[in-house]
């Protein structure tokens, strides 16, 4: 259980973050031969998980595949080789989540992000997991990182007999107004993504101060903004089309779904799903354009032949009509087919709902998310240098992670 030790409170396994990887971290660990101290910057845990999929809660998606992810294709593999969908869905069905599928996206039948939440922390009170809420971590020294500047911090020196007093955890773990010593810490803090979510970088600084790599960070799942001042006459439009980006000329990917025009550009899952790649091509200095096709379900000739019988109104929106012309041929049938437009940013990372970059995975081990510099350090999540496409995917990752951290902690 938690003590006090040399002025310091002690706990066998700290986690950082009560976010999805954190919470579920915490319900697997927590037991009578375990203390278990979950430490979150804002007042509540599960602040963006509760915003997931609309407020739904898209668990994970029985199509689990490395297709899905962005990052190391080999390091994927090996985590959804040992956490399948089914186990997930089994995890969340002990601790009184019963869930349901459509399509493969799996949601808590419910189809409330709450139920998620809320079983979370029933079961992490159920546990004896004590939770300390708006409470920022400032710095973690790791005892076997150790450097002159911050020995003198941990460890007393009696001056009258030069005796040293060591210390008996792996880990320190230094908030505002307390310190926690710990065996085990896992780092489950979240990324930068969705600021208003709870979305904060501060994350990588203190993997960076234990040594980690963190690459640069970009937003991912948002909207893009386009050059054009035609978008404020089409915004609020919906296109059940396809969406292709390219970047120095070539197509780098192709979906199709509903496309949401805004008053800057485009928006809706098509446009998510490619975002990461534009992000990182703009940042490049690269030249990155869109291309709509709005009706996929028809090949050229077969557009140009029902424009011939009855024009466009019945193809598109009709704010799009004038914009596109009522004329026919083969002007027209381009328009429709292969709108063009240039792709000037995205809507930001406070904006998006996943970050894109972390920590690289070959610091990281794919069967237990631990750190290969450090014994008892675990890194999960958004801190990871893995991002996936819109579906559970992420939520899936988040999940494994924190499965696979707790399995190795209770066998070591």
């Amino acid at each position: 259980m938690d003590h006090n030790i040399q002025g310091y409170e002690y706990y066998d396994i700290v986690i950082v973050g009560a976010g999805a990887s954190g919470t579920l971290s915490a319900c697997l660990l927590a037991c009578d031969e375990l203390s278990v101290l979950v430490i979150e910057k804002e007042g509540r845990i599960g602040k963006k998980l509760s915003a997931t999929g609309n407020g739904r809660c898209n668990l994970t998606n029985m199509d689990m595949s490395w297709k899905h992810y962005y990052g190391d294709r080999e390091w994927i593999d090996k985590v959804i080789a040992s956490v399948t969908p089914t186990r997930v869905r089994s995890v969340f069905e002990e601790i009184g989540v019963f869930t349901r599928e459509k399509d493969g996206y799996v949601y808590p039948h419910s189809n409330q992000a709450a139920t998620v939440v809320g079983a979370l922390y029933r079961e992490m009170k159920k546990r004896g997991v004590k939770l300390r809420l708006d409470s920022r971590v400032r710095e973690v020294i790791c005892f076997d990182h150790m450097t002159e500047d911050n020995v003198t911090d941990i460890i007393d020196i009696d001056n009258e007999t030069g005796e040293v007093t060591g210390y008996p955890a792996r880990f320190l773990v230094k908030t505002d107004d307390m310190e926690y010593s710990c065996n085990y810490l896992v780092m489950a803090s979240g990324g930068a993504a969705g600021a208003e979510q709870g979305g904060s970088s501060y994350g990588y600084g203190l993997v960076r101060g234990l040594g980690h790599t963190v690459t640069d960070i970009y937003p991912g799942l948002t909207g893009m903004e386009c050059a054009g001042r035609f978008w404020k006459d089409v915004a609020g439009t919906r296109i059940q089309g396809s969406f292709s980006l390219y970047v120095d000329g070539i197509c780098e990917g192709k979906e199709t779904g509903e496309i949401q025009i805004t008053k800057t550009g485009v928006s809706g899952i098509p446009v998510f799903q490619l975002c990461r790649i534009a992000a990182r091509a703009l940042a490049a200095d690269k030249p990155v354009w869109g291309e709509i096709d709005f009706v996929p379900g028809l090949d050229a000739d077969e557009l140009s032949d029902w424009i011939d019988s009855h024009g466009i109104d019945g193809l598109v929106p009709v704010k799009w009509i004038n914009l596109l012309g009522r004329g026919m041929g083969k002007a027209c049938v381009k328009a429709l087919k292969h709108f063009e437009f240039t792709i000037t940013d995205t809507y930001g990372i406070d904006k998006a709902q996943v970050s894109s970059g972390g920590v690289p995975t070959d610091e990281i081990s794919p069967y237990t998310f631990g750190s290969r510099l450090h014994e008892g350090l675990y890194i999960l999540g958004e801190l990871v240098d893995i991002d996936g496409v819109c579906g559970g995917y992420n939520l899936h990752l988040a999940w494994s992670g924190a499965i696979l951290a707790a399995g190795d902690i209770l066998r070591s």
